[in-house]
């Protein structure tokens, strides 16, 4: 690895998270915070609206995943636990936790495809936020989300799309890491690619709140624009939360830490991405669909 002048000189907007950048002991100083985005302490409590939004995602699902025994039993899983790679980690979760929504679905997946720089936030330092590639990343398609709204959304497809795969308005990040990888470095990929997605959806309440203020159509409200994010390994899963004040300040908070070799954990851990992924694919995208007509 370079010396740490070196890499904590990485500022171009070329650099991506898979490269030495998020792994510096200053990127979250320097780069992150120098953009106004931040890691909330565990001490401090997230905004009163964020818990309450978060403790949707806690409920239980009608339709539960794996059960104890199936958990238990599951040698692939038990596998991951005695020495694997990032690839083999990501192979084993995106079969059986994180679904790939079909063609007729409103969601869409994506892996390892780079995010659009110019929706990445920047406040004009020399010291940039290094371009997310997510290793998964979740948000919608446009033939089958918006049918309804490509009138509105033809002269803001640039704003619109996440990368050069058709992916729109992502909520939801997850980054890999085998047994040499660093669940810290995963967490400043994180950091990026929520506070990206965030900035997304924020440019569209931006369009909406300059058309309720010049014409006043309805009381509809601005789109929640939180974006939930999984750091992970093959042992460990944690999932975090991210939310953006004012008009410059991204935050993301540490929800909910799983083991996800202990059935109980491994349970609740699929409980909430499903939840998280129903909320996708339900309230969030009547907001945004609902702010788009309003256009």
């Amino acid at each position: 690895m370079d010396d740490l002048g070196n890499i904590s000189g990485i500022t171009g907007p070329t650099a991506t998270t898979k490269g030495t950048l998020v792994e510096s002991p200053l990127y979250r100083v320097q780069n992150l915070r120098a953009n106004g985005i931040y890691f909330n302490h565990p001490c401090d409590r997230p905004p009163e609206h964020i818990t309450n939004f978060v403790n949707q995602m806690r409920r239980d699902r009608g339709s539960p995943g794996p059960s104890a025994d199936d958990i238990s039993q599951d040698r692939d899983l038990h596998n991951l636990s005695l020495g694997t790679s990032e690839s083999e980690v990501a192979t084993y979760f995106l079969a059986r936790v994180f679904v790939n929504p079909g063609s007729s679905d409103y969601l869409k997946r994506n892996e390892k495809q780079q995010m659009k720089r110019n929706h990445v936030p920047d406040a004009g330092t020399n010291h940039k936020v290094s371009t997310p590639v997510p290793d998964t990343l979740y948000g919608y398609r446009d033939e089958t989300a918006f049918h309804q709204q490509q009138a509105q959304l033809l002269p803001m497809y640039k704003e619109a799309m996440a990368n050069n795969q058709g992916l729109m308005y992502p909520f939801f990040v997850i980054e890999f890491k085998g047994d040499n990888g660093s669940l810290w470095a995963a967490t400043n990929q994180c950091l990026g690619g929520a506070a990206t997605c965030i900035n997304m959806v924020e440019k569209l309440n931006d369009r909406f709140k300059q058309r309720m203020s010049n014409n006043p159509i309805n009381s509809a409200d601005p789109i929640n624009s939180a974006v939930f994010s999984i750091a992970m390994s093959g042992t460990e899963a944690r999932l975090y939360v991210s939310w953006k004040e004012n008009e410059r300040d991204y935050f993301m908070a540490h929800v909910d830490s799983f083991l996800l070799q202990d059935p109980e954990h491994h349970a609740k851990f699929y409980n909430f991405v499903h939840n998280i992924l129903d909320w996708g694919r339900g309230e969030r995208l009547e907001q945004i669909r609902s702010c788009l007509d309003n256009l």
